[in-house]
C-alpha cells in the first residue's frame, strides 16, 4: 500500500515518512524562536516494512482519535498530513502521552542509507 506521512513535532522539526524512507529535517537555532533551540541533526534512513507499518498504524490511530485534535497549531502540540488510498488527511494533535509515544517512535529511528 502507497501511502505518505509528513509531520512537525512539538517544536517544528519536521518528518517526511514513505513505506519505505524517512527525513528528518530539525529546526534550527537561526529557524528557532529563541534563537538558541536545535532539533539535532539531520537524519534520513531506509524503515524496514514492520517499521513503516507501525509508524503508519500509529498516525491512523492519532487520527482516529479526534478528541485530542485542536484546530489551532499550538507549541507542543503535532502537525500531521497523512495520505493513504483513502485520502488525505490534515490533523492538529495536543501534546499528551498519545503524541509523545508517537515522537518516541520516531526518535528510535535509525540513521541508514535511505
Amino acid at each position: 500500500m502507497t501511502w505518505s506521512l509528513t509531520y512537525a513535532d512539538g517544536a517544528a522539526n519536521g518528518y517526511a515518512i514513505t513505506p519505505t524512507s524517512f527525513t528528518y529535517t530539525p529546526v534550527t537555532p537561526e529557524q528557532s524562536s529563541t534563537g538558541m533551540y536545535s532539533g539535532g541533526p539531520p537524519r534520513a534512513g531506509s524503515l524496514a516494512p514492520e517499521i513503516a507499518a507501525r509508524i503508519l498504524a500509529a498516525a491512523e490511530a492519532l487520527a482516529a482519535d479526534t478528541a485530542n485534535h485542536v484546530e489551532d497549531r499550538g507549541k507542543g502540540t503535532g502537525a500531521f498530513s497523512l495520505t493513504t488510498a483513502r485520502g488525505s488527511q490534515h490533523f492538529i494533535v495536543v501534546r499528551g502521552p498519545a503524541l509523545l509515544s508517537f515522537d518516541a517512535l520516531l526518535a528510535s529511528l535509525p540513521d541508514g542509507p535511505a
